[in-house]
């Protein structure tokens, strides 16, 4: 299948001091596209997510849609990127409604305009999440939480959507409720994502292709086919393991010996 790339990272370098985190990685990230980003603890997944959203220095090249990162005006950059961090922050007697209209920023010159509020109430509907739209963040479950964040970033009206960690903190029933509404919004709305995860499985099911970082700057690029292999993966991650179908959706799952040598 072929795409249109909307965002171009060149020979990415990042440090915290005189500790490099990120060395030399390039990829692009494709127009309707879905690329996880795995690797152990510590290997710079977030980080990879700071520099290219401009928050971090980097050294290196970081385009979106042709234009340099460090061309962009934040506001511009907001209208095209929108980015889900993995903790969220709840303010007391704040509505549902509202932490999602903040989404509506970049957008806003002067006062709100019909098209804020429609865009809004889409967010909400699409998320589930209308029947909240009165109740407070300090009053809904971490799962409704998550999807707040989520309609949050839609209201955006992004074209790239970045994910990091988005069910890190979520159990079985609100990772599936999550996941699906990814896949549905991703087919509907035709964004693009990059996700940073953990599940090597749930990224299986979400991701075209993934970034895997490895040990010694080692970092393994491509098809999901083609990166999950038991050898890549016990070469990442030190534990035996099996690649097999997942009779449900078809798509490759591990599991790991965990109580092996």
């Amino acid at each position: 299948m072929s795409y249109e790339s909307v965002l171009s990272v060149e020979g990415l370098d990042v440090s915290y001091g005189q500790k490099k985190i990120i060395r030399d990685l390039s990829f692009k990230l494709n127009a309707g596209e879905s690329l996880s980003v795995l690797g152990p603890n510590g290997v710079g997944k977030t980080t990879l997510v700071r520099a290219i959203t401009g928050i971090l220095p980097y050294e290196g090249t970081v385009s979106y849609f042709g234009k340099d990162l460090k061309q962009y005006a934040r506001k511009e950059l907001a209208k095209q990127v929108a980015v889900v961090n993995q903790r969220q922050e709840i303010t007391p007697g704040f509505k549902v409604k509202d932490a999602v209209a903040l989404g509506r920023l970049p957008h806003i010159e002067g006062r709100e305009k019909k098209r804020d509020y429609e865009v809004v109430n889409e967010a909400l509907d699409i998320t589930g999440l209308t029947s909240l739209a009165s109740s407070t963040l300090d009053t809904i479950s971490g799962g409704e939480l998550a999807r707040v964040a989520l309609a949050r970033a839609l209201a955006q009206e992004p074209k790239i959507l970045i994910l990091d960690e988005p069910t890190a903190h979520l159990d079985i029933k609100h990772t599936a409720i999550l996941s699906k509404l990814l896949l549905q919004i991703r087919q509907e709305k035709k964004i693009s994502f990059l996700l940073i995860l953990h599940d090597i499985s749930l990224a299986a099911t979400l991701s075209n292709r993934l970034i895997l970082f490895g040990k010694e700057d080692k970092v393994f690029i491509g098809e999901t086919n083609e990166v999950l292999t038991e050898g890549i993966l016990k070469e990442v991650y030190g534990v035996d393991n099996m690649v097999v179908k997942n009779p449900l959706d078809g798509q490759k799952a591990i599991f790991w010996d965990y109580l092996g040598e």
